[in-house]
C-alpha cells in the first residue's frame, strides 16, 4: 500500500470519528503515521482529500450497480438485483453512509458536483428503464408508481440497515454475530419488500 492509499484510509476513519469538520489534514496525518506535509503534498487541502475519498468510494458503487443499470427483462428483478447489489457495496463499505450522511447537514455543496455526475451517468439507463416500467404499468403487472419513488425505496432498503448498527450495539446489546444475522435478515426482507409494495 502506497503512503497516498495510506493516508486516504486515516482520512476515511476521521471523517468517520469526528466528521468532517473535526477533521483536518494534521490529524489525518496523525493517524496515518506520516508529517503534515506529507498530506499536504498528495492532497494539499482537507477538501481536496475528502473529493478524492468520495470519487474512490462513488467508483465503487457505480461499478457494483453497472450490470443491473444497463440489464433488460422483468423490471421487478431488476429492482431485486439493484437493492441487493446496492446493499452488498454498502456491506463492503459500512462508514460511508455516515459520512455522506454528515456532509449532506453540514457542507452539501462538497457533494454537490456529484449531482451532475451521477445524472449524466445514469441517464440513458434512468430513461430505457422509465420506458420499461411505463409499459409493465400498463400491462398490469405493476402498481402506478414513478421512476422517483421506485429509487427513493431501493436506496432506503439498501441503506437503512446499516444506520441501524450503532442502536443495534450501543443501545440494544447485539454482538457481531447478531449484527451479522440482523443484515441478513434485512437482505432477505428487502425482496419480499419490492415484490409486496410494487407487483400488481
Amino acid at each position: 500500500m502506497t503512503k497516498e492509499e495510506e493516508i486516504l484510509i486515516a482520512a476515511e476513519d476521521e471523517f468517520f470519528r469526528n466528521g468532517y469538520d473535526a477533521t483536518s489534514t494534521a490529524t489525518i496525518a496523525k493517524r496515518a503515521g506520516v508529517t503534515h506535509a506529507m498530506v499536504n503534498y498528495y492532497y494539499r487541502t482537507k477538501e481536496q482529500l475528502f473529493i478524492k475519498f468520495v470519487d474512490t468510494h462513488v467508483t465503487c458503487f457505480l461499478e457494483s450497480i453497472k450490470k443491473v443499470m444497463h440489464a433488460d427483462g422483468d423490471f421487478i428483478r431488476i429492482m431485486e438485483e439493484a437493492v441487493t447489489a446496492l446493499f452488498d457495496q454498502i456491506n463492503l463499505d459500512r462508514k460511508f453512509p455516515f459520512i455522506v450522511l454528515d456532509i449532506t447537514r453540514t457542507h452539501p455543496e462538497l457533494l454537490e458536483r456529484y449531482r451532475e455526475t451521477m445524472s449524466t451517468i445514469c441517464q440513458g439507463s434512468i430513461e430505457r428503464h422509465s420506458r420499461r416500467l411505463a409499459e409493465q404499468i400498463r400491462a398490469g403487472k405493476i402498481v402506478e408508481c414513478s421512476m422517483e419513488d421506485i429509487y427513493l425505496t431501493v436506496i432506503h432498503l439498501a441503506v437503512t440497515p446499516f444506520l441501524d448498527i450503532p442502536f443495534l450495539e450501543n443501545i440494544a446489546g447485539y454482538d457481531k454475530d447478531r449484527i451479522e444475522r440482523h443484515l441478513l435478515s434485512r437482505r432477505e426482507d428487502m425482496v419480499e419488500t419490492i415484490r409486496r409494495k410494487y407487483l400488481t
